[in-house]
């Protein structure tokens, strides 16, 4: 089992070795510089001995060299830089995976074993874009990428979650006829599977409210439902709902499912979609975070106190749907 002393270590060692490449990139920026400004110098000398006889006509016999002196620099800075640096770029990238392994086995392990019973947590593989397709709850989009896969159990229920993003192309043509390439984040958060023992009478969506009437979630998922309303207006400002049958819907959504719906959504911005489909719950926090991850200031010792809590935080998505929505129930 990894020590917090030993994470500080694999942080350090990757810090230690950022700083070490970094003054190896300046150095090569000096040597590239002492070698190729004498030689520009040259290539310019030569352009300005002819300058007697230039008119406007010949000007680019004085441009040449410079411009020539300047390509010449820069393949040369770029060369040498990348000769000196390459292998221990590569060093690089794996101190830091071998940082990033150490704090989510330190942080992310400890803390998921606490809450829960059969636990796999696997921070390299995400939820299997097939498994998105089929519940249909949200775009799948043209890039998919999803990692911190959990699959575990919380008191009598089973669950997965993973962080997930969806990027979605979008090509349009200026009034030329040139086309332009538009990467647009249609969802970037987490999802979660509930599966329970026994199957819901009908499917439902329960969804935040956006311009197309289903947030971000796939319209595909509506196909097949009635929009109905609750008796709160305020629910109903906040949520979209969309029900094969109304008479389940409405049992399911009972005044207190609906007060702590509404205490969810406002805890997590209004970004939670929900569908009820066989016997799972498909869950969308589109809060455009990504969950367990280390700190991005690499310089600033860990503060384990800070760590857990934010840790914590993270896995508190899971208990308090559990929880609050009596999904154990």
């Amino acid at each position: 089992m990894i020590s917090f002393n030993d994470l500080e270590h694999t942080r350090q060692a990757y810090q230690q070795k950022s700083q070490a490449i970094s003054k190896k990139r300046w150095k090569a920026v000096l040597i590239t510089c002492s070698i190729a400004f004498p030689i520009e110098i040259i290539f310019l000398l030569l352009g300005l001995t002819k300058l007697p006889t230039l008119n406007a006509r010949h000007f680019a016999v004085l441009a040449a060299p410079v411009v020539i002196a300047l390509l010449f620099e820069f393949l040369f800075f770029y060369i040498i830089v990348l000769i000196i640096t390459h292998k221990d770029s590569a060093t690089l990238i794996n101190e830091y995976a071998n940082y990033k392994r150490a704090y989510k086995a330190y942080f992310i392990d400890r803390q998921l074993a606490k809450l829960f019973t059969n636990l796999h947590y696997d921070h390299t593989r995400g939820l299997d874009v097939n498994l998105l397709e089929a519940s249909k709850l949200i775009y799948t989009g043209d890039i998919y990428r999803s990692n911190d896969l959990v699959a575990a159990k919380y008191k009598n229920t089973n669950f997965m979650q993973a962080d997930v993003e969806v990027i979605r192309k979008d090509e349009t043509r200026d009034k030329d006829g040139n086309k332009h390439t538009d990467y647009v984040t249609v969802f970037k958060g987490r999802y979660l599977i509930f599966e329970f023992p026994k199957k819901f009478a009908s499917k439902m969506i329960v969804s935040s409210g956006g311009g197309n009437g289903l947030g971000y979630t796939n319209p595909k998922t509506g196909r097949g439902l009635s929009r109905i309303e609750t008796e709160s207006p305020d629910f109903n400002k906040r949520f979209l709902v969309y029900a094969e049958d109304g008479f389940e819907a409405f049992y399911i959504l009972n005044p207190d499912f609906i007060n702590k719906l509404e205490r969810l959504g406002e805890k997590y911005q209004n970004a939670l979609s929900l569908y009820f489909s066989d016997n799972k719950l498909y869950v969308g926090l589109n809060d455009h975070n990504d969950a367990f991850e280390p700190p991005s200031n690499i310089a600033e010792p860990l503060n384990e106190k800070t760590e857990t809590a934010k840790v914590t935080k993270d896995m508190k998505l899971i208990t308090d749907l559990v929880d609050n929505l009596k999904l154990s129930k």
